[in-house]
């Protein structure tokens, strides 16, 4: 068996420019907003959000997600990613975050008192 090592560099280039082409449109502004405006059906917003499709009809029924139902149409759908924003709003805060937070307050408001007592020419006796 003989190898043509010049056929097998032009393959592997070609191979290469292929690769190449599809990262670009996988990367693309325009791909990134097709999927993302991709409209999905009751089953694929609850595989996205790993819920079962009846979880899925409850939140739309408590109106607790955000879904489209064109009038006259008894279908409904949901933008993906209204979804995964809605996912991103609902964020809670970790223990750590709230024990920081807490901390800045309370350092402000001891700041804000000692400038407001500096003012007034600080407690009367």
């Amino acid at each position: 068996m003989t190898v043509d090592f010049q056929k097998l560099q032009n393959e592997v280039s070609e191979t290469r420019q292929l690769v190449l082409t599809l990262l670009d449109r996988l990367n693309s502004p325009a791909s990134k907003k097709e999927y993302s405006d991709e409209l999905l059906t009751v089953g694929q917003a609850a595989n996205l959000l790993n819920l079962t499709t009846a979880t899925v009809y409850g939140m739309v029924y408590e109106k607790r997600i955000p879904f489209s139902k064109p009038s006259g149409s008894g279908r409904l759908y949901f933008v993906r990613s209204e979804l995964i924003e809605w996912v991103k709003n609902g964020r809670k805060a970790t223990s750590d975050e709230l024990d920081e937070q807490a901390r800045q307050q309370i350092s402000s408001r001891i700041t804000r008192r000692k400038q407001s007592k500096d003012r007034k020419g600080g407690p009367v006796a």
